[in-house]
């Protein structure tokens, strides 16, 4: 049996009846982990996962000057918390993607990744998954008349609300104004050097225009290999599907997707409409939320026209 008629039997085996798996919570987990990790910006983003649709996540940070001197026997066991006390509250929302995957893409994927067809159709939806749910992450708002963008409020949305520094304009500051208006108005106890710019392709290259533009290079920024990459000291992270003309910036681990830990997975049986579509129906279903873990840690640039 050759490599084609090998893959033509596993399809006919997966689409010949319904599959309906719900995946153990290990096996869940990493199922996520590789949806998380298909995506450039969502991989860099520390996930939580939940063990019920509500709850509670720490707030992020860590209490600085602990530090004591040890007094032998006269030393008094204060016993500091080292995490913060307060929480910040979750709320799992269930999210389903559902697909009609053609059978050629299938066939090609598993050729050239050397998997087999039930390993090429998690792929494809993996990916579709991930793509959107970055997507979702960063663009969600429930106020929104778009039926996908209403889904969740995404970290933009949380950030315009409670944001501990807001900074908006008719247009986007200028890297002088950045560094004034946003980094430097940060409680210091909050800013380190883990705080990123997070940004769209297109915002991005505003800046790199105005650092082309200049008649003397200053030492604010940089562009290597014709992308932003620095700006006050500060990594900049370009987010694919993230709007234009908004910037967070704030660490990666203060933005935290929640997960829940039951994913399941169905195929569709084959059926008349699969034959004439050559391609088989998929439904993915698992449950998330976004969280902004402490909004003494973010601030956001926006632009009102």
């Amino acid at each position: 049996m050759n490599n084609t008629e090998l893959l033509q039997k596993q399809f006919a085996a997966i689409s010949k009846a319904g599959n309906d798996v719900t995946l153990r919570s290990d096996n869940a987990r990493a199922f996520v982990m590789d949806v998380v990790n298909s995506q450039s910006t969502l991989q860099k983003l520390p996930p939580y996962f939940a063990k019920s649709a509500t709850g509670a996540i720490d707030k992020l940070g860590v209490k600085k000057r602990t530090l004591r001197q040890h007094q032998g026997t006269s030393t008094t066991p204060v016993g500091t918390d080292i995490a913060q006390e307060t929480t910040v509250p979750y709320t799992l929302s269930p999210l389903y993607i559902d697909a009609w995957i053609e059978n050629s893409n299938v066939f090609y994927t598993a050729q050239t990744r050397g998997q087999d067809v039930r390993q090429a159709l998690t792929t494809l939806m993996q990916q579709q998954f991930g793509a959107d749910l970055q997507d979702l992450a960063f663009n969600g708002d429930t106020d929104s008349a778009d039926p996908f963008i209403k889904l969740k409020n995404g970290f933009i949305k949380q950030a315009k609300a409670n944001a501990a520094v807001k900074v908006n304009g008719a247009a986007l500051p200028t890297i002088s104004e950045l560094t004034e208006k946003v980094v430097g108005a940060f409680d210091n106890k909050y800013l380190n050097s883990e705080f990123m710019w997070h940004m769209s392709l297109k915002t991005s290259t505003h800046y790199v225009a105005e650092i082309q533009n200049r008649n003397t290079v200053l030492g604010d920024s940089a562009v290597v290999d014709g992308k932003l990459t620095n700006i006050a000291g500060f990594a900049v992270e370009i987010v694919d599907s993230m709007v234009d003309d908004v910037i967070l910036f704030t660490p990666c681990a203060n933005l935290t997707p929640v997960f829940g830990y039951e994913v399941s997975m169905q195929t569709a049986a084959a059926d008349s409409n699969s034959v004439a579509k050559q391609a088989t129906y998929h439904f993915l279903l698992t449950s998330a939320d976004f969280v902004i873990r402490e909004v003494k840690a973010i601030g956001i640039v926006t632009v009102t026209p």
